[in-house]
């Protein structure tokens, strides 16, 4: 299989990180895989630890935003986002035939800290399922 970029796009950074974390588990070698944000590249403990309680680590992971080159490199873009609560850019003609779009609930709007904490808990094994599809698709 020839070698794939893969970019997981998500508004903060912080679900495309954890499905990086997940991609680079799968231990792919003709996958390069990338996390960008498309709003606010920032850091967040919450998904770092959740990534923890199944060994996988993100904390060293930089977050970026979204530069157009990492779109033009990208093989297939993975936009992570919650449909009903999150906005993603529009994208460019010969950028939207490589957009496969995860509906993914989006932790950073509960308002409580252990209600985010829980959303975080969940996202990551939900992520874990939707790597395994990917893998199957890709392969």
């Amino acid at each position: 299989m020839k070698n794939k970029t893969i970019l997981f796009l998500s508004p903060f950074n912080h679900l495309s990180m954890m499905a990086e974390g997940w991609a680079a588990r799968l231990n792919e070698p003709s996958w390069k895989v990338v996390s960008a944000a498309c709003m606010n590249a920032d850091y967040d403990a919450l998904p770092v630890e959740a990534m923890k309680e199944v060994n996988i680590d993100i904390e060293s992971k930089t977050p970026y935003s979204l530069k157009p080159q990492l779109m033009k490199e990208a093989d297939i873009v993975v936009a992570i986002y919650d449909f009903q609560r999150d906005s993603l850019p529009v994208f460019l003609d010969e950028s939207r035939r490589k957009v496969v779009c995860w509906n993914v609930p989006n932790p950073v709007h509960c308002d409580q800290l252990t209600d985010r904490w829980a959303a975080y808990q969940e996202v990551c094994d939900e992520l874990a399922v939707k790597m395994q599809e990917l893998k199957k698709q890709l392969i």
